[in-house]
Order: C-alpha cells, then structure tokens, then sequence
C-alpha cells in the first residue's frame, strides 16, 4: 500500500501488518481535539487519497491525545455564523457533512471513542460505520449543540434516529446531556465497549466480521432509508414532547423544538433530503438572538476557565501549589456543603467543628451529598463508603496544623469569624491561605486581627453548595495576588466557576439580588399580587419570581442580608417594614411552612398552597398609594434596579470585567443564559431606551435614576458589552 505524500499537521497515519490503517488524530493549538477546518481538511484529503486505491481493509480514526476523542467543533468559530446569510450557513453544513460521508463512501470505518466525543466529534464516529468506546470515566458523548441554542449541523439529527431511533435521538440531542461509554452502548450509540489497550485490535475486529457477514453493506442500506415509523406514534412523539419542552423552557430557547421538528421530518425521508432539512434548521437557529447570547455565555465560561482570577491566564498567574491538604471550620449547612465538594473533587478533608453532637450529625448528610447519582437522583452508597475514608473530622483546631488552604464557615457574626480566624492563623503554616465562607461581613473588617492579612480572603459559596456553581472570591484590601490566585484555582478544582469580587456591601451577587428583591416587596405593598409579580418574573426567564426567592431563601437570611445592604445604599435600598415585621411573627418562608405564601407538602412535594394570610395583613398595614402597573412596568421595575446597581459596580471597580458580572447573575441568581446576561439584555434594548423607561419611574427615588455610565452609553449609542 503506497504512502500518502502529504505533509500533514492534524493526522498521522499508521498501518497495521494486516492491511488495516489507522488515522490518529491530535490537533495542535488546542487543549483538546477540536475539529478545526484545517483538520476537516485533512481528513477529507486522507479519505481522498485512501479511495484513490489500493484501498484498505479498513481505516480506523483514534485520537493521539489522551482524554480527548473530539471535543466538538471549534466553538471560537462559531461567533462568525451571526452575520453571515443563512444560505452561506447552510452550505457550510453541507460541505461538512459531504467530508464525513466519505467515512461511509467506499472502505469500512471504525471509530475508536477514548475521552470526549462532543458535538462535531460524535457526529464525525456517526459517520463510521462502527464505533468503538473505552469503559475510562473520561470517555464521553453528547450533543451539547442546543445549549448553545444550535442543533447538531454535521448530521447528527440523520444518523442519529437511523440508529437508535427518533424518540431516543430527541431525548439524547435536545438534552444536551452526555452518556458514559456504557449507556451509550445501552442505547445502541456504541458498537462494543472495551479497554483503551485493546479498542483498536477490537475495532479492527469488528469491522472484519461486519463486512464478512455483510453488515456494513446492510447498516449503509439502512441508515440512507428512510425511518419505519407508525404515524400515530409519531403524532404521540411529537405532542407529548412538544409540550415537555414548552414546559421546561417556557418557549424561550428554540432549539429544543427545532431538534424534534428536524428529526421527526428528517425520518420521514431518505437521509439525503433529511441532510438539507437539517442544514437549513442549523442555519435558521444561527441567526437567532437565544444562539447569539447563549453562545456569548459559552464564550464568557471559557475565558473564566482560563483566567487566574489576578488579571492574566493561568501561564502568567503568580505561581502557587495546589492544595492538598484542605480544611473546612464549622459543619453548619454551609460547611457540610463545602466539606462534600471537597470530597466529590477527590480531596482528603479534614472538618473542624467544636460541637460534637454538629459534627456527627453532619457526617452522614456530607456523604450523602459527597456521594450523590445526578442521573439516579439519589446518593451511590459504594461511592459513599469508598470516599468515608477521605474525611477526618476533630473538635480541636489542632487538627488543621499541616493543612494548606483552610475555608473558615461558622456563624455569620464578624466577632465570632474574627475570633476564630485568629486562632486559625496561629495554628497554620505561614504559607497556608485562609479563606472565609461569609455572604454580608466585610473582608478589611475581619482581616483586622490577622499578624498577615495578605493571604486571607472571602470565598463565598452559595446554598445549595451542590447545585450551585458561582463562588465569589473577594479580594480584601491587603489581599495578595498570590491569594487571590490560589482561591481561584482551589475553586476551579471543585468543579466551581470563580468570579473575584473587590470587598464591597453585599459583594457583588447579593448587591445586584438585593435591589430585585427590594422591589418586589415595594409592588406588594402598592397592591401588585405575589402571584402575579412571580408569573411576570417567570415569564421574563428567571427560573422562579422574587417572592418566592423570598420565602426559599428565608426572611430571617434576608432581614439581615438587608440591614448591611441597607446601612451601605440606603439611599436606594431602603429596609422595608415588611420584611421584619414577618419574621417576628414567625414567618421565615419555607422552612416554617409559612413566609409570604404558605406551604404544603416537604421536600419535592413542597407546594405553595396559597398567600399567607399573616402575610397579607402586614403588607396591609404597610401600603403604599396604588400606582398604574401593566406586567412590562413590573419587568422593569424588577430588573433596571440590577443593571443600575450592576453599573455602579463597575463605575467603582467592584469586577475587573463586566463579563463576569453576566457570568455571576446567570449562575448564582438564575437570570436567563438565553439573554446573554444582565449587561447583553440591556445592550438588547438599548441604553437610551433604559432611560426612556426610567423617566415615569423617577418618582421613586433615587434607585430609579439613571447612573453617569447610563447616560453616557445613551448619549454615545456604545454598548455594555463591548
């Protein structure tokens, strides 16, 4: 078999003794395989050259870096798509799909899947003819194209329902969600499942068995037909999943639908035509502001992932040892959190608690989080005993001696934190970074007894610890660049989005909730209904209204989150008379079944039964004058105090960016990715326009004024984002 007289940079070809060849892959420039068009190229001119003759037995395609498969196409690519026509789209996705159609053109293919198969890299082992995946834990596969408002465009939704089916194909690409090598074998994604050593043996195997007993030519056959499905099933598919993802998105993200739309039509034809149907839906997706912003979001997270938190990328951040001795001090709620991440991440821990009734009780509730199935929706008991043997736990700060990143998370009161962060600071190493879990308390404030203030610094995670992935980590005024570097990237090691916040009321997430918050109770004492005000959040994209994240997060949380915001901006955040006046008559919100709404039910059957009529008469005795409200009226109240609260932010230096203010509403407050994030859904509507809407709100007060940096971007017509 001649060689290939190419000089190539992606691909090198190797050659088995009994005519298999295999095509490894390793894209460079990159920290995992990316289907760059220099490597679509490639592949495209290799194939060429194969089926020019003598052709092989078969060709293999297996990546030449570990962990990585192809982790999709290059997304840094894709932010080009939005100014280009639809048509030019359209036939960009042609021309990738005519490359991979070679991989089922003349010679039989294989697959070898070890790491990440994503998006275009899935779409790319489609092609083959087999697939072969390792049982490694980082070999994955998905189609993450709909969270970043887009469909598969390479042929996903064709091949995919040829093979496993529509209804399965639906599920698996409007998810988003990726599968383990044995699910995906499960589903019939995978041809066989074997270690990373033998998977190309295995592949080579396989397709000479296929092709010996004719499967190959049987698969081709079946996967360019088109697909056998009852017409009343497709009827039940496409009602019942229509309204499970209205339900679920509330009709805000289309992908969703376009992906069962495009598989449901694309299996009624030949794969041929069903290629076009897709091409077309990519593109009509592509020119769509929820793919503009949700790939604006992508965009943001990544550049989050390379940041050192101090102003540069992780090869010019001061160098710092990753930790490997970590402790958390009090297993309260929050420390129980923070332990469980720990071990979820594969840390030792050691959990210092002075209580020892606290720190047993919270042992099992660590383990269960530590240990917890997101797919099964419960806790692996196996993978609890397996990660027991991590956690240590003392009544003695003795204990913390040879520990090298300490996360202090007692009670919220600074003359408990400050005592405590003193006794820590005498029993650690001079190189040990200490850090405090506090959601109001001023860093400068409680760095006041530290000999070496230099190396403290707020690391703020949010509740659930599990579920949410936001930490703050806030710079004090003598906080090192060092610090600040090695919280970041402890952070990042928690499977947690970092954003460094300079020490400020409230920080930033809090600042920027509380303003939201504020007004809500300011339309319930005008006469708005709770019920409305939360149904007009919802609507707008919140994933739940402002009183009902009154009542989740406590009144009694809230009470005193809003005496420090309000000591701070009480000039625009005013502490209302509501809010104590509740939790002194015992209404905290869910936990005592009774804050603004009342409650029913525990846990996932917890409903809201109704307003709280305790609620009622409070809101009663403190009412304003009614005002005209229509529900846009109440969408602005809502949010312009944010994005107004947001701008002053940065006017003082609170971010470095203001990407990381939309990085940080989206994922600790819920605000719609498909918006892009607070600062994109004010470019959405135009700085002048923002003004406009303020001017009937300035009676007020003062949190309905426009800021300078407001009237600044309305004068020059300048976006925020920029």
């Amino acid at each position: 078999m001649p060689a290939i007289a190419r000089d190539l940079e992606t691909l090198a070809i190797d050659r088995t003794a009994d005519g298999f060849v295999v095509l490894v892959c390793s894209v460079p420039d990159h920290r995992h395989n990316v289907l760059t068009p220099l490597a679509v190229e490639e592949l495209s001119l290799v194939l060429d050259d194969l089926a020019a003759g003598p052709l092989p037995r078969g060709v293999i395609i297996r990546s030449g870096r570990p962990g990585s498969f192809f982790a999709g196409a290059d997304v840094s690519r894709l932010e080009s798509l939005r100014t280009r026509p639809p048509a030019v789209i359209a036939d960009l996705c042609a021309r990738g799909k005519a490359v991979f159609a070679k991989l089922s053109a003349t010679f039989p293919t294989a697959a070898v899947i070890d790491g990440a198969c994503l998006g275009g890299g899935l779409e790319l082992a489609l092609a083959c003819d087999v697939r072969v995946a390792t049982p490694e834990p980082h070999t994955l596969l998905g189609l993450p194209e709909v969270k970043l408002g887009l469909l598969p465009g390479w042929g996903g939704t064709v091949r995919l329902p040829r093979l496993i089916g529509p209804g399965p194909a639906v599920e698996f690409a409007a998810s988003g969600e990726n599968v383990d090598a044995a699910t995906a074998l499960r589903l019939g994604i995978v041809d066989a499942c074997v270690p990373a050593a033998a998977a190309v043996e295995s592949a080579c195997l396989l397709l000479a068995r296929e092709v010996e007993q004719g499967g190959i030519v049987a698969r081709r056959r079946r996967l360019a037909a088109a697909v056998d499905l009852d017409p009343v099933e497709r009827e039940f598919l496409e009602a019942t999943t229509a309204a499970v993802m209205l339900g679920r998105t509330g009709g805000h993200y289309p992908a969703p639908l376009a992906i069962l739309e495009t598989i449901l039509a694309g299996s009624a034809v030949e794969a041929a035509a069903a290629a076009q149907l897709e091409s077309a839906a990519f593109a009509a997706l592509a020119a769509s502001p929820p793919a503009a912003n949700l790939l604006r979001v992508f965009m943001i997270g990544e550049r989050n992932r390379r940041d050192s938190g101090v102003g540069g990328d992780a090869a010019t951040a001061p160098e710092i040892s990753p930790a490997t001795a970590p402790a958390v001090i009090g297993a309260g709620i929050m420390g129980a959190g923070i332990a469980a991440s720990h071990l979820r991440a594969g840390f030792p821990l050691t959990l210092i608690d002075l209580n020892a009734e606290a720190l047993a009780a919270a042992v099992p509730t660590i383990l269960e989080e530590a240990s917890w199935n997101r797919a099964a929706k419960r806790s692996d008991a196996a993978l609890a005993v397996q990660i027991a043997g991590r956690l240590r736990t003392a009544q003695r700060l003795a204990a913390i001696a040879d520990t090298d990143f300490v996360i202090e998370s007692v009670t919220e009161r600074p003359d408990v934190k400050q005592q405590v962060l003193t006794e820590i600071e005498g029993m650690v190493g001079p190189a040990t970074v200490i850090t405090t879990n506090t959601s109001t308390n001023p860093i400068a404030r409680l760095a006041a007894g530290l000999s070496d203030p230099t190396r403290f610094c707020g690391l703020h995670f949010f509740n659930p610890v599990r579920r949410m992935t936001l930490v703050e980590v806030v710079r004090g005024p003598a906080t090192s660049d060092r610090t600040v570097a090695a919280a970041v990237a402890h952070a990042k090691r928690l499977g947690k989005c970092p954003v460094v916040v300079n020490d400020s009321p409230g920080f930033l997430v809090n600042r920027i909730l509380m303003p939201y918050l504020h007004e809500a109770g300011e339309l319930l004492r005008e006469g708005v209904a709770a019920a409305r005000i939360d149904r007009v959040a919802r609507s707008f994209g919140m994933p739940m209204g402002p009183i009902e994240l009154y009542d989740m997060i406590g009144l009694d949380t809230a009470f005193y989150a809003g005496l420090v915001l309000s000591a701070a901006y009480g000039d625009r955040i005013e502490a209302s008379p509501v809010i104590p006046a509740l939790v002194k008559a015992g209404r905290l919100g869910r936990k005592t079944g009774a804050g603004f709404y009342r409650y029913s039910g525990a846990g996932q059957r917890e409903r809201i039964v109704g307003v709280d009529e305790t609620a009622a008469g409070v809101i009663a005795r403190y009412a304003h004058p009614r005002r005209d409200t229509n529900d846009r009226t109440i969408t602005d109240r809502l949010l312009l105090p944010m994005l107004l609260e947001a701008l002053r932010g940065l006017d003082e230096g609170l971010v470095r960016d203001g990407r990381d203010i939309d990085l940080a509403v989206i994922h600790a407050l819920g605000f719609p990715a498909f918006r892009g994030g607070l600062l994109a859904w004010a470019d959405s509507l135009g700085a002048a326009e923002i003004v406009r809407r303020l001017e009937p709100l300035a009676e007020l007060g003062p949190r309905m004024h426009p800021t300078e940096r407001l009237l600044a971007h309305a004068a020059s017509g300048r976006p925020f984002t920029e």
